[in-house]
């Protein structure tokens, strides 16, 4: 999907060559995605496999991102603007709520973070390995059993493909302060900063 789309006519005046706007569809094996995209407007709405429903907006410096997870309801808001990251999600499943805030980069999952996501991964993973025989039977039953293990798994993946992608991220700084809120664990406040060389 390219920025945008230019129709450059040679035989007119630079004054009379004219920009379109681009609606684009793009797939791939972990979402599909259609965006709209008008000068510095631009929006999509896309399907992550098995995960998030999300809409985002964005003109110039500014974007905003809702997005709902249909099988377990779990929501997530986000919003951008001039380098500050706000956000916030809920999960009534798990009942837990968090908000952040943070300017630059974006934070590396803390390591109690990253310990939870792994650690529900495995199991999930030991859960789907173990009962493995019963899904040639009836596949759609299988998953439908084990639908919140291959979410967990999924949650691990993207933790990873997050910290891949922090080495690309052309910011170098950031900081960040999280607030965070479950049933089994209470009130979880991390702050931290850090700098890639």
């Amino acid at each position: 999907m390219g920025d945008k789309f230019d129709v450059d006519f040679k035989l007119l005046p630079p004054k009379l060559q004219m920009q379109l706007w681009v609606l684009a569809l793009d797939a791939n094996t972990s979402k599909v995605n259609l965006a709209y995209r008008s000068g510095s407007f631009r929006t999509s709405l896309a399907y992550h496999y098995g995960g998030n429903v999300e809409a985002s907006l964005g003109i110039r410096r500014f974007s905003a991102t809702a997005g709902v997870n249909p099988t377990n309801g779990d929501v997530d808001l986000g919003l951008v603007f001039r380098g500050f990251r706000f956000g916030a999600s809920a999960s009534a499943v798990r009942e837990s709520a968090g908000i952040g805030i943070g300017y630059g980069a974006s934070l590396l999952p803390f390591p109690a973070e990253l310990s939870s996501a792994f650690g529900s991964a495995a199991v999930g993973l030991q859960s789907m390995a173990t009962d493995i025989r019963s899904a040639p039977d009836n596949p759609l039953a299988w998953y439908k059993l084990h639908s919140d293990d291959a979410a967990a798994i999924g949650n691990a993946v993207r933790a990873g493909q997050l910290i891949a992608k922090y080495g690309e991220s052309p910011n170098r700084f950031g900081v960040g302060l999280r607030l965070n809120y479950a049933s089994q664990t209470g009130l979880t406040i991390y702050g931290g900063a850090q700098f890639r060389f």
